[in-house]
């Protein structure tokens, strides 16, 4: 426990290798207290004593296991029972949003991309959680693809909060359209053997297939629209340079 604790202290409070210090100290005191509780409990049965110690060292293991490769991949990870998303995660987000707005010259603007961002959140967690209802392979596979492009477009919109104004078209209508498509398809079609069911899934994974493609194609259109500004300026700064603009 004295490592995560000296790491913790040498660390950000808000850094990710902090956060992930106080949830090493969090394993480290539900291990101690498994112990002592075990020690305590099974005192008088040596039997009883050994397995709930070999238990827990088991348990260490495996729980040790998983932190190691999540964190060596750089996902956040928490143990069971963590309280510590709960307490990190509404003043993360404030400070995201402060961050964030500092980019904007217009307020109103801001809160309209705010808006949009919180909406396209509420409408991926949506519909990732109605994929997971879904008995069809396919449309499984779809629906996951679907939700990983527009996490990156996510991600895209996150680094560069202006490039929303040329995504706005689609941030007002698809996310929400396919969330809601995918509910009622799941109400109405899901557990139905018929041909009229059958087209009805032939054409939602037509349908998925699109908007994966315009999903692919909005966030290509950003980076692109990155690239370009990038092959400007270079550009502009050789000429700048050419004509003795120093």
């Amino acid at each position: 426990m004295v490592y995560p604790f000296v790491m913790w202290l040498s660390r950000t409070k808000s850094s990710y290798s902090a956060k992930q210090s106080l949830e090493a100290m969090y394993l480290q005191a539900l291990l101690s207290l498994g112990y002592f509780g075990f020690g305590t409990k099974f005192g008088e049965d040596r039997v009883l004593l050994v397995f709930s110690y070999v238990l827990m060292a088991f348990l260490h293991v495996i729980f040790l296991g998983i932190a190691i490769y999540r964190t060596t991949i750089g996902k956040p990870h928490h143990y069971p029972f963590s309280f510590f998303p709960l307490l990190f995660s509404s003043h993360q987000t404030k400070e995201n949003w402060n961050e964030l707005k500092k980019k904007f010259e217009d307020k109103v603007e801001f809160s309209e991309y705010k808006s949009q961002m919180e909406k396209l959140d509420t409408y991926r967690l949506s519909t990732e959680k109605d994929s997971k209802s879904l008995t069809d392979v396919g449309l499984q596979g779809l629906c996951n693809e679907y939700l990983h492009s527009l996490s990156d477009l996510r991600v895209k919109l996150a680094e560069d909060p202006l490039a929303y104004r040329k995504a706005k078209q689609f941030l007002n209508y698809f996310p929400e359209t396919v969330s809601k498509i995918l509910n009622q398809y799941i109400r109405v079609n899901q557990n139905t053997n018929t041909p009229e069911a059958d087209k009805r899934k032939s054409e939602l994974n037509s349908l998925l297939s699109e908007v994966i493609k315009t999903t692919e194609q909005v966030r290509n259109k950003l980076k692109a629209d990155e690239t370009l500004n990038l092959d400007v300026e270079i550009t502009a700064m050789k000429k700048n340079i050419e004509f003795g603009g120093y």
